[in-house]
């Protein structure tokens, strides 16, 4: 099967295209929204999103620690 995209050459009854990873069209199936989705890979982007928030929260309150208990840590400020 030809991709539709790139226009390289597929093996039959694959999903995926094996060069620029885009959904192929499947016979006999209407085309759904589906098949122009990219399949993900990695990491979400809300995964990325919560650990940076949860980063910044732990370091927001080691300052607030450090400002109202001095000598808690031991590195001065």
């Amino acid at each position: 099967m030809f991709c539709p995209y790139c226009g390289r050459q597929n093996e039959k009854e694959v999903v995926f295209c094996a060069f620029c990873g885009k959904v192929l069209p499947q016979k006999g199936l209407p085309p759904t929204a589906a098949q122009y989705a990219t399949p993900k890979a990695g990491v979400s982007f809300t995964k990325i999103k919560a650990a940076v928030t949860v980063l910044l929260i732990v370091g927001l309150a080691l300052v607030v620690v450090q400002i109202y208990y001095p000598g808690v840590f031991p590195w001065n400020w």
